[in-house]
């Protein structure tokens, strides 16, 4: 079920609950976030399943027991069960700041890659692979099509050969120019992967950052994130940043 990992991270002290509590938690989901029309005994202990938790040990008899008397939690319908007025403003107050994903587990990229780099190439490498552990796939784009424009750069100043990337005024070519003179400056010979990935990947980005229409989706990413992986390490080993003074 589409941002229920991302919807849990909001609520204090999730994992701790105890199960009854998670299954109010679970129909705020359901009608406020998915907004069904009503949900059912099984949409929780879906809910449950997919977060791999032990459910409740009766989700009829705890809908059903609260469903009565004045403090109830729940008013059922013929197609559901639906949160009492008073009950969801109380669940209101149960959620918080969503925490930073840790870099370190993300299945985006491997944080590793861009040990004894800079500063700034990890900050931005932080904030990219956060974005896409956060369901942000637009920013993820964007923000992976700067990193590469980042790195491209740093290798022909790296080389002393930065004039090659450069307009008359001074300002760097924009990154389908950058990409053309990476492929084809004879100081280091790109791998065929590398060679043919670069054209997608910023195809992406552009889509992203340019396409009113486009919204990008976690497949559009995945399609690319082993050959950024490669291309992301040739770049940062043409660089060589720990011997690059």
């Amino acid at each position: 079920m589409k941002g229920l990992e991302n919807y849990v991270l909001t609520i204090k002290d999730f994992d701790n609950l105890p199960a009854s509590k998670k299954i109010d938690f679970f129909a705020y989901f359901l009608l406020i976030e998915k907004k069904l029309d009503g949900f059912s005994k099984n949409d929780i202990i879906e809910c449950f399943d997919i977060l791999h938790l032990q459910p409740y040990s009766n989700v009829s008899s705890y809908l059903a027991n609260n469903s009565k008397g004045k403090s109830k939690k729940y008013i059922k319908k013929s197609n559901g069960y639906f949160l009492e007025r008073v009950f969801k403003i109380t669940l209101d107050s149960g959620f918080g700041k969503i925490p930073k994903p840790k870099v370190r587990d993300s299945k985006y990229l491997p944080f590793e890659i861009f040990n004894g780099t800079r500063g700034y190439i990890t900050k931005l490498a932080e904030q990219t692979i956060q974005s896409y552990d956060l369901e942000l796939y637009d920013g993820c784009s964007v923000l992976t099509r700067k990193l590469l424009e980042v790195l491209i750069i740093e290798c022909f100043e790296r080389h002393s050969i930065e004039n090659l990337i450069k307009k008359p005024d001074g300002s760097f070519f924009y990154l389908s120019d950058l990409i053309t003179e990476l492929i084809k400056e004879p100081k280091w010979n790109l791998g065929r992967n590398t060679k043919q990935a670069l054209p997608k990947i910023k195809k992406n980005g552009d889509l992203s950052a340019h396409n009113r229409r486009y919204i990008a989706r976690k497949p559009d990413l995945d399609k690319t994130k082993d050959d950024l992986r490669i291309v992301i390490e040739e770049l940062i080993h043409i660089i060589d940043y720990p011997n690059w003074k």
